[in-house]
């Protein structure tokens, strides 16, 4: 068997790719090494310590996990969990062009391109061979950057959102996805305060369908105080609302798929129920467009215009066209063969 290296750096990056480690196994002898955010030496924010949930997972798949870099000549490739060099990737990726081993490097989030344009191509091709992004969409927009003869990109989709085809659609509640409270200081113009619940129409939207809202919360390393984001919340909802708060969520596709409206930031999280056909929608300026420019739920925070989207989608149903350019085997749910399939190519494989 060939030998592959997987960095597992950032567990909400990585989350998106580690689920194809059990198949992947199957064809290769597989090591992992786990650094910054996923090392040990690391102090977990959040309510739920991914790197346990990782080990349980996925230990049985793997020879061995390490937690110091090893010599990259022992592998036939390296498979990156994000795609910005740091937390000691640029090491690996710089050591594995010395010695001629093939890298890929997984695209780090919906809209890293609208923020780094064609200066990731000049800056990243010095460590990776490929980046995986998620859809046909993506890789014509770096390749209209004009360096598209000097780099690689391929359409790996989402390889966790697969497990998305096993659940049913159950309808229990409504879901808001937060990006940044308005606790803090924020990039975006739009953030979760006493403005965004009126303006979005979350008491009326509750009256209408009848379901417990949820807010889930974004657990940051910059903001690990878990309490005080919850306590912020419960000042400034609105006292008729039957609501509840979660933050870090070990099933987010279960999460998804028991929604019957979701309401979000532009996050990547959000294709999840974009590929189960719930309506959703999108709050513009509260999170960077990227890959969902062209998503017609992105709307402003308008109560008007916010339901007339979600009873447009409630008619229409799934987006396909959106889903087949925006997320390779997001229809099929089929993502993780591709990526394999994408690494077999690279490894001489098919």
């Amino acid at each position: 068997m060939k030998k592959i290296l997987l960095s597992a750096t950032i567990h909400r990056v990585g989350e998106r790719i580690y689920p194809i480690i059990p198949k992947l196994s199957e064809q290769f002898s597989i090591d992992v090494v786990k650094t910054s955010q996923m090392g040990n030496n690391f102090d977990w924010y959040g309510d739920v310590d991914f790197r346990n949930i990782f080990e349980d997972k996925y230990k049985s798949y793997c020879r061995q996990i390490m937690y110091d870099l090893p010599d990259v000549r022992d592998y036939d490739l390296i498979l990156f969990d994000d795609c910005r060099p740091r937390n000691n990737l640029n090491k690996l990726g710089s050591h594995a062009k010395i010695n001629k081993i093939p890298t890929l490097a997984h695209y780090e989030g919906n809209g890293y391109l609208e923020q780094s344009g064609a200066n990731i191509v000049q800056r990243d091709s010095q460590y990776w061979d490929k980046i995986s992004l998620f859809g046909k969409k993506d890789v014509s927009k770096y390749l209209n950057t004009g360096f598209g003869s000097e780099f690689n990109f391929v359409a790996g989709g989402i390889p966790s959102n697969d497990k998305l085809a096993e659940y049913e659609n159950t309808q229990k509640h409504i879901l808001v996805i937060v990006n940044f409270l308005g606790n803090r200081q924020c990039p975006f113009k739009v953030t979760l305060n006493e403005k965004f619940i009126d303006d979005c129409g979350l008491v009326d939207l509750q009256n209408q369908f009848n379901k417990k809202i949820i807010f889930k919360l974004k657990s940051r390393k910059d903001n690990p105080k878990v309490s005080s984001d919850i306590n912020y919340l419960k000042q400034i909802v609105d006292n008729k609302l039957d609501y509840e708060i979660i933050m870090d969520c070990e099933d987010d596709n279960k999460l998804i798929c028991d929604s019957e409206i979701v309401i979000s930031s532009p996050s990547t999280l959000a294709f999840k129920s974009i590929q189960k056909g719930i309506p959703t929608i999108l709050i513009k300026n509260s999170g960077l467009d990227g890959s969902f420019s062209d998503y017609k739920g992105l709307v402003d925070l308008n109560k008007k215009i916010i339901f007339e989207e979600l009873e447009r989608q409630i008619k229409t149903k799934k987006d396909v066209k959106f889903i087949e350019q925006t997320i390779e085997g997001g229809l099929n749910f089929n993502s993780s063969d591709i990526y394999i399939n994408n690494i077999r190519r690279m490894l001489n494989e098919d």
